[in-house]
């Protein structure tokens, strides 16, 4: 990471962390967006606030997540351990008792996953193409996302900041 070269190049006695404001949860992206743009932070890769767009994981990482990340015995322990300590909603547990932690499954089995949480739980969208006028509506922000060749957190971001995706699409919950 960037900032960790910088640290150890010029030491910690070098940089500060300060609170530069104490705000609502509920504006925390917000604000956060408005000092990034006011400051523009010389370590922040990442310029939308709550965003992982535009970040790009080295070669490395990728073999490595692909290829070579296992979970030992004792990690999938503990996150059995973690799932089963919170109170989960009905779904979480039926799902939980379906899948074995450590798994790959199937394109099928995680598309049937995918469909019985959003019929539950899934958020309805109606994306307006405001160049055509043209509305179009979805079962959900993945569905939604996958049309516009997004990520469904810049969907859910658009929607809930009433903004405008890729200066063209409206975003609106149904």
């Amino acid at each position: 990471m960037i900032i960790y070269i910088a640290l150890i190049k010029y030491g910690f006695t070098s940089f500060k962390l300060e609170i530069l404001e104490h705000c609502e949860r509920k504006d925390l992206l917000a604000r956060e967006q408005y000092y990034l743009d006011l400051i523009k932070p010389e370590y922040n890769v990442l310029k939308v606030a709550g965003s992982s767009l535009g970040f790009k994981h080295d070669e490395k990482t990728i073999n490595f997540f692909k290829n070579e990340r296992k979970l030992s015995e004792e990690s999938k322990s503990k996150l059995s351990l973690a799932a089963s300590s919170r109170v989960l909603t009905e779904l979480e547990k039926k799902i939980l008792s379906d899948v074995r932690l450590g798994t790959k499954l199937s394109e099928i089995t995680r598309k049937r996953i995918s469909e019985s949480i959003t019929s539950q739980i899934g958020v309805s969208v109606i994306v307006k193409d405001l160049e055509t006028q043209i509305e179009k509506t979805f079962d959900s922000l993945t569905r939604a996302a996958e049309y516009l060749g997004v990520s469904r957190t810049a969907v859910k971001k658009c929607c809930d900041q009433k903004s405008i995706l890729k200066k063209r699409y409206e975003i609106k919950q149904k």
